[in-house]
């Protein structure tokens, strides 16, 4: 936050002498504390742990087949590639693997932080620490976890014990979850905290958690015994003993899913440990003038158990509850609305000044001066219903620098709806999202939707379940910054409880975002059975299709009596079939011994084929196949069915990975946004496009008679200081793209471009020279995979020396497919 068992524990059996823990023979213990168990609580019985890797650190050093270490101050890609300093955090400290920062002293491994200078080719730093971590070496999937240690106190210090996917089996951060066992803050020494993080890749990630505190007179800087029990479905947090926090719901999913992961996604796969302390960064702010230097964490040992004497919990998927708020929460109305004044009939409350107290009840305008935006409010009439006519008159250099918010009541595991009306004098776009404020750690309880506005009122609407606990004061937030100055109507706005609605598994599905027209084709998506949206039929009731926990494949498990090919099969209705097009269908298949199966395309009758069945050969090992087909029904069909025919033969029979993909070699344009990127001329302010300036960085971006300005007075640290960038841009596989753009800089200097996707991985990157004169560049891109990218104009720091005051101005970007 990686040696088996069978380790005498006779070193540290003083240290052990908690009530809760009771030392057995051959590295086991019986644990007399609350496991989540009931039914072994009611029998009385004492659940047995068996150690499976441990390290009491009574070796002169660090063992290097137990730990590794994390190096530097930097995130980086697989490539090796710079993505973020301070490890995301804004950490300050740089991480080395050096006996000064890391050693074995009496027994404990000490992790030292000191105040240094240090420097790398990517920049200079003020700290050193440890970082040290089981990757590669030592991975479990559920257990017990637990660490003996006693951490420092002092403004900017953060210790912590924390776990991280083997794997990123679901995506990038937090998509493949995040484990906190302790993190704690040196400036709050009687608290602890334990957190889980997971949802989607950032910044559509989750996290929820609860914090420890110590009795009178304790704290971090004694000695204390941090534990997880994980099991399937359900964490549970101890400090000494103690229970003080249980989850189970969380979720994972990945952005060319149609639909979560199958729960207990992302915490059902091999998490490693990490133990470091950090300096500075977000959780506990930089160290002031108060914190001395060195600072070190002592752990005591580090030990993992499995479950001995019964099996692990079965998960027991979590499903949206009705809400009971408490009586001084605020209501619903009668309608079921939790908004009041849902179509602006009230006056909004200003909020432009940081102490302004919030309307509880109502609408509220923020515009708080930290963050620069200014904008006025008025309403008006459509189809006999108010609206609020937001107009930012000074924008902003975040989303945030204007919004609409009003607070809301919202229950814990309660499933929620948000709606409403909106149009704007142009195109724009604005984000939307529920959250909770300051107390809360600004968490998010909903994605950031990013909503895409023109001048025809359209209506919007998304769901989010809220599994962060009760919050009587959450926030609904219309975020208008940062878009130019361009008026957006809001109306008939809506937040009600709604129940959990079944899944239409064969109504038609659109192509998911990577082209693929195959739903769940990995088996590892949907309802705990893992079979979301596929049927398995069969005419023999002793059939039976299920999925494995670890394989993640499809198996149809089939009797030995005599059928037809037909009798027996896999379908997948609502796929859409466009007229002309080529497609290529691929899976992996392998069955208990050598037989055939036949694949084709159905129309949703069932009664017509318009690919006949074709024969598919199978044998024990899992082989790749693929088949070419075009579609040539009379006229395109959004609800045909994809078949999979299991007859006429007993063996058992395994699928995975299914695609169907349109194949790009013959693109149909009509079905391929020409011009993905919008706004390239400016006009519409900075509508579609998001500024970034860093905390190193001083500078400004507007939108100025049709081009983009970017004042600098200082550019900060690096090329990704100050920024602008326009997301949610879908580049197709193959096809051939032009990128053009004018910029001028009134001094010399070179800017970076890149097309990445969310996960950092650039399809494009160029170093472009820039000065005071005019220059349009071109550039062609063909991307590897269809994937949604971020198209970014990194311009802060340069090659060279510090710049100095100057102004670029950015002009007609365009973004096309060259056909």
């Amino acid at each position: 936050m990686n040696n088996k068992g069978g380790i005498c524990l006779v070193k540290k059996i003083c240290a052990l002498a908690v009530s809760a823990l009771l030392m057995m023979p051959s590295g086991v213990i019986a644990s007399a504390e609350d496991d989540g168990n009931k039914e072994v609580q009611k029998k009385k019985e004492k659940t047995k742990w068996s150690l499976t890797w441990s390290d009491e650190f009574n070796k002169p050093t660090i063992d290097p087949r137990k730990w590794t270490y994390d190096i530097g101050n930097w995130i980086k890609d697989e490539e090796g590639n710079l993505i973020t300093p301070g490890w995301g955090n804004n950490e300050k400290q740089y991480y080395t693997n050096s006996e000064e920062n890391s050693f074995i002293q009496d027994g404990k491994l000490i992790i030292r932080a000191k105040k240094e200078k240090t420097t790398d080719d990517s920049g200079t730093y003020d700290y050193t620490s440890a970082k040290l971590k089981t990757k590669g070496l030592f991975s479990q999937t559920y257990g017990r976890y637990e660490v003996r240690a006693k951490s420092p106190t002092g403004k900017g210090l953060w210790p912590a014990v924390w776990m991280l996917p083997e794997k990123d089996r679901y995506g990038g951060w937090a998509a493949s979850g995040e484990i906190d066992i302790m993190e704690a803050w040196g400036s709050k020494p009687n608290k602890v905290a334990g957190t889980l993080h997971y949802g989607e890749t950032w910044p559509n990630n989750r996290y929820t958690g609860k914090e420890y505190e110590f009795p009178f007179n304790e704290g971090i800087n004694t000695w204390h015994t941090y534990a997880i029990k994980w099991e399937p479905g359900e964490i549970r947090w101890y400090v000494d003993g103690e229970l003080y926090q249980t989850q189970n719901e969380w979720y994972a999913k990945g952005q060319n899913n149609p639909i979560k992961f199958s729960y207990p996604a992302p915490f059902d796969q091999n998490f490693y440990l990490i133990m470091n302390l950090a300096v500075g960064g977000w959780f506990d702010g930089d160290p002031d003038e108060t914190t001395t230097f060195p600072q070190q964490m002592e752990i005591d040992y580090v030990r993992v158990y499995e479950l001995k004497n019964r099996d692990y919990r079965d998960p027991v998927e979590p499903t949206p509850k009705p809400v009971e708020l408490p009586k001084e929460a605020k209501h619903p109305l009668e309608d079921g609305n939790l908004i009041y004044d849902g179509n602006f009939e009230r006056p909004f409350t200003v909020i432009d000044e940081n102490e302004s107290p919030f309307d509880p009840t109502y609408w509220n305008l923020v515009t708080l001066p930290d963050f620069g935006g200014e904008a006025s409010v008025e309403k008006e009439m459509i189809d006999n219903k108010n609206f609020a006519v937001i107009t930012p008159q000074v924008p902003g250099s975040f989303s945030h620098s204007v919004q609409a918010i009003q607070l809301l009541s919202l229950g814990k595991s309660g499933r929620y709806k948000v709606s409403f009306d909106a149009k704007a004098a142009a195109d724009r776009q604005m984000s939307v999202k529920v959250g909770g404020g300051a107390e809360r750690g600004w968490s998010k309880y909903s994605n950031e939707e990013t909503i895409k506005l023109n001048n025809t009122l359209k209506t919007h609407s998304f769901t989010f379940d809220m599994l962060a606990d009760t919050d009587l004061a959450a926030r609904l937030e219309f975020n208008l910054g940062n878009n130019g100055s361009i008026p957006v109507w809001i109306g008939n706005v809506r937040v009600e409880e709604v129940t959990n609605e079944p899944i239409n598994e064969s109504a038609t599905k659109p192509p998911l975002p990577d082209g693929n027209h195959i739903y769940n084709g990995t088996f590892d998506q949907g309802a705990m059975d893992r079979l979301t949206f596929w049927n398995f039929v069969s005419k023999h009731k002793k059939d039976s299709a299920v999925v494995n926990e670890k394989t993640r494949e499809f198996h149809a498990i089939l009797k030995g009596h005599s059928s037809k090919t037909a009798d027996k099969y896999l379908v997948q209705k609502g796929i859409q079939l466009i007229k002309g097009n080529d497609y290529l269908l691929s899976f992996k298949g392998k069955a208990d011994r050598a037989r055939s199966i036949e694949v084709g395309v159905l129309d949703e009758s069932g009664k017509k084929f318009y690919v006949a069945p074709a024969k598919v050969n199978l044998n024990k090992t899992n082989d790749a196949h693929e088949l070419k087909f075009t579609y040539e029904g009379e006229t395109s069909d959004y609800n045909s069915q994809f078949i999979f025919y299991l007859g006429g033969h007993s063996a058992d029979v395994y699928l995975d990975d299914i695609t169907l993909q349109k194949l790009t070699n013959i693109p149909d344009y009509n079905d391929v946004d020409m011009k993905p990127l919008k706004n390239g001329d400016f006009l519409s302010g900075l509508s579609f496009w998001t500024p970034y300036i860093h905390y190193d960085a001083n500078a400004e971006i507007v939108s100025e008679e049709g081009k983009a300005k970017i004042s600098i007075d200082s550019e900060g640290n690096e090329p990704w200081s100050v920024l602008l960038e326009q997301g949610n841009l879908k580049l197709v596989e193959g096809l051939n793209y032009e990128l053009r753009f004018s910029i001028s800089s009134q001094i010399a200097r070179n800017i970076e471009v890149t097309l990445e996707n969310s996960q950092y991985k650039r399809y494009f990157a160029e170093s472009v020279e820039i000065g005071n004169e005019d220059t349009t560049y071109t550039f062609q891109i063909t991307p590897t995979e269809t994937d949604t990218l971020s198209l970014k104009f990194l311009l802060g720091k340069s090659s060279g020396s510090p710049l100095g005051k100057h102004e670029i101005y950015l002009d007609d970007v365009q973004l096309n497919v060259i056909k």
